[in-house]
């Protein structure tokens, strides 16, 4: 699993405080005290920690959209962008800078006059 939905954990426990009895519930996860104080209740706070146990970082995505935080979904954007974008824009804008920009001959260099008939 990519991320973590909120919803998968229960309802918003106003009462539940991750810091309460001295940080009991956060012990040995002191460098991710900012991450862990975001937890709604006691199941979020423990699907983050068991992330961070593997080394993970912690990301909460909206129901229904979590198929785009896949990786081989992230490459597929790429791949479009440098397939399909990125050489039709370079096709559309080369031109016009050619137009803009003619080539500049060197100096000294003689000059080459066309026949016009």
């Amino acid at each position: 699993m990519q991320c973590l939905f909120k919803s998968d954990y229960g309802s918003v426990d106003p009462s539940f405080d991750p810091f309460a009895g001295g940080g009991r519930l956060i012990k040995g996860f002191e460098a991710h005290v900012h991450a862990l104080s975001q937890a709604q209740n006691r199941g979020q706070l423990e699907a983050m920690k068991r992330k961070l146990e593997r080394g993970e970082t912690v990301q909460w995505c909206d129901q229904g959209y979590g198929w785009t935080y896949a990786p081989h979904i992230t490459e597929f954007f790429y791949a479009i962008l440098f397939v399909l974008i990125l050489p039709w824009l370079a096709l559309r804008i080369l031109p016009r800078l050619g137009r803009r920009f003619p080539a500049r001959r060197a100096p000294g260099a003689p000059v080459h006059w066309e026949n016009p008939s």
